[in-house]
């Protein structure tokens, strides 16, 4: 599902005292089947871009296009619902969202509520359980009863059993522990990558931009500030530093290392044994030449 925005603004409580402008004249566009992170501090806008991607709300000014569906300021899409058929957003704590007295009920709300029959319900929650690792001996017991960890779990099942064509992460490992984020974040890039999904990733991690991400758009203040592929955005240090943002650890730990050898790699997500390896041979070749 392509995404196109264009010189897209919006104001809060517009043409009043307390107007308040969330972006300002922006302008990105995401490829369908693309994984793209999209990070800024509070107040750069990412909120407002989230609520845009399923017609929640409608720019001041310009225009979005999602798929085959636009907003803009003046035309109100009339299928709003078959648009938000086909985006599936992970907000923050999706946990909090759970209402229904059993899982299963709670993972085939979605379903249910855009017309689709019980027998495809029923597939749609087996499918969703297996996607998110979750034991299908607990559909029948209160998600309310459950750990933190499996209610948010059958809280992103929800959201897959819609079959979105466009998914929207935002902060989706928020509160967990450092390995309960990296198992979040590799389910989601394996759903990425067996759905063909279009994948959006709000966050604050540089190191989950940099890991999962096949393009970087970097928001200050409403406005784009930079865009491009994770190693060409981290790769502007100074950059990123002008808007309180660091560069993740191991793109630092590579400037050092450069800096103090005077030897390059570079970074094209390897794991830490193959950076090791690439280290080690270096430091070798340097040794020699002395």
């Amino acid at each position: 599902m392509d995404i196109s925005f264009k010189n897209v603004s919006y104001v809060y409580q517009y043409n009043t005292p307390f107007e308040h402008r969330a972006i300002e004249d922006l302008s990105f566009s995401v490829k369908s089947g693309s994984f793209v992170a999209i990070i800024g501090h509070t107040g750069s806008g990412k909120s407002t871009i989230i609520q845009h991607l399923n017609g929640l709300i409608r720019p001041t000014s310009g225009s979005i296009s999602i798929g085959n569906f636009n907003l803009s300021a003046s035309d109100k899409p009339k299928n709003l619902k078959e648009l938000r058929s086909k985006v599936g957003i992970v907000f923050q704590y999706p946990e909090h969202q759970l209402f229904e007295e059993t899982v299963a009920k709670d993972i085939g709300f979605g379903p249910k509520n855009f017309g689709i029959g019980d027998n495809e319900i029923m597939e749609r929650i087996q499918q969703a359980c297996t996607a998110v690792q979750l034991p299908n001996d607990l559909l029948e017991r209160s998600p309310f009863d459950l750990s933190g960890g499996q209610m948010r779990r059958v809280a992103i099942a929800g959201v897959l059993a819609v079959n979105p064509e466009l998914l929207v992460l935002d902060e989706p490992t928020a509160g967990l522990d450092p390995r309960g984020q990296q198992d979040m974040m590799d389910m989601f890039y394996q759903l990425h990558k067996q759905k063909k999904l279009t994948t959006i990733l709000v966050t604050h991690s540089m190191e989950d931009a940099l890991k999962y991400a096949d393009h970087v758009i970097i928001l200050n203040k409403g406005k784009k500030y930079m865009e491009g592929t994770p190693t060409e955005v981290f790769a502007n240090k100074d950059a990123l530093s002008k808007v309180q943002l660091d560069v993740p650890e191991v793109i630092q730990f590579l400037h050092e290392f450069k800096e103090r050898f005077e030897g390059e790699i570079t970074y094209s997500n390897q794991s830490i044994k193959q950076l090791a390896s690439e280290l080690t041979n270096q430091l070798k070749g340097l040794t020699n030449n002395e």
